[in-house]
């Protein structure tokens, strides 16, 4: 066999083990992708509900004859009304939101070249966030953690491969929640485990910030992160290609830079700046 044929098929090896940790993702992320969706179809059906409720008074109200029509009618019918429209809104509302949940599913499904678009990235980090830690807590439902945001709204939108810059958000959430998980079963006192996820506009550039209280990690390893098929989780735990394909997502695709700062046993930062 020629060095060609061998390093053809090494390089259809590492594409497969791509796929397959790509694969292993979406379904962990379904996990939280159902119990995430379950919020806003409830509110959907409760609005919907309360709407249908207040569509009868106001027919009530229309049905009486004009002369018997007092002051009292037309005002309670101008409050119903515009709890109506308050409804629709809502509704609205919760229908776009379970709208991107199914598109952001789609997109990590699909492994077709990265398409860059105006993107809320704010509302991307919130929503990808809480779709992997519901994920963990679908492994795991005594496992809790507090998220915190610090998200600047003049961030706005920015242009990302959304399917793509969502499973970034996904692995280092992943992460973080690995490293407090670990810190918590190690403490003997009084813990409360954060992530806090942070963005914020400068100039012509976007920082994000996604930082944990865990266990930290050791200086001689944090060098060694985004390398390919390196972790630091047991056997089984991880494939070690997450930080690494995170990598080459922020790097080639988004542009970007990314780079990790930790101290041992008390906290570990991946800050990420992508242009505006």
């Amino acid at each position: 066999m020629g060095a060609g044929t061998t390093e053809h098929n090494i390089e259809l090896y590492q594409q497969k083990i791509i796929e397959l940790n790509r694969l292993a993702e979406i379904g962990q992320l379904s996990a939280g992708i159902l119990h995430e969706i379950k919020n806003p179809v409830s509110f959907v059906n409760n609005f919907s509900r309360l709407s249908q409720g207040l569509v009868g008074e106001i027919l009530d109200i229309c049905q009486k004859p004009l002369a018997d029509m007092k002051d009292g009618d037309l005002a309670d019918e101008k409050d119903l009304l515009e709890t109506l429209s308050q409804n629709l809104i809502k509704i609205n509302e919760n229908g776009k939101r379970i709208e991107r949940i199914i598109q952001g599913m789609l997109a990590q499904a699909r492994s077709d070249a990265a398409v860059l678009e105006p993107t809320d990235l704010n509302q991307l980090l919130e929503e990808y966030s809480k779709l992997a830690y519901q994920g963990v807590r679908a492994d795991d439902s005594s496992f809790n953690v507090t998220l915190k945001y610090d998200l600047d709204p003049q961030v706005g939108n920015v242009k990302l491969a959304r399917g793509e810059f969502g499973r970034v958000i996904v692995n280092l959430v992943n992460n973080a929640c690995y490293a407090v998980n670990e810190k918590l079963k190690r403490q003997t006192e009084a813990y409360g485990p954060v992530i806090e996820i942070a963005t914020s506009r400068l100039g012509q550039e976007v920082e994000i910030k996604v930082c944990d209280n865990g266990i930290g990690i050791p200086e001689d390893i944090v060098t060694k992160l985004f390398q390919p098929f390196f972790t630091t989780k047991p056997q089984g735990k991880g494939t070690g290609l997450g930080l690494s394909l995170t990598y080459t997502s922020i790097t080639d695709t988004h542009k970007g830079s990314i780079s990790v700062t930790s101290v041992l046993g008390e906290k570990t930062e991946f800050r990420i700046v992508i242009p505006a």
